[in-house]
């Protein structure tokens, strides 16, 4: 299972090698092409963490929490533990 902040640092690192991607020249053209796209639309740091700062500021909205305010390993304090789903299937053993 990923954790918000495993989830936040995810997308933080994959803008970044977007971007890097998007600078080096010897990437083939269709695949910078493809990253410049991508980033058109691909949230900041700072929008990563403020989603994570209106998940915290209102968590009866959220069914698991997407992002986190931190990405350094460890989860925010402020977070709940994850909710554990019950199974009702007969044929699981």
């Amino acid at each position: 299972m990923t954790l918000p902040y495993e989830r936040s640092r995810a997308v933080i690192e994959t803008r970044a090698f977007l971007a890097q991607l998007l600078g080096n020249r010897r990437v083939p053209a269709s695949v910078r092409s493809e990253a410049k796209w991508l980033l058109r639309h691909y949230p900041s740091a700072n929008e990563v963490f403020q989603a994570g700062w209106h998940e915290l500021a209102s968590p009866a909205y959220v069914l698991e929490p997407i992002f986190d305010t931190s990405v350094d390993g460890k989860p925010s304090e402020r977070w709940p533990p994850p909710r554990q789903v019950e199974r009702n299937d007969p044929n699981e053993t």
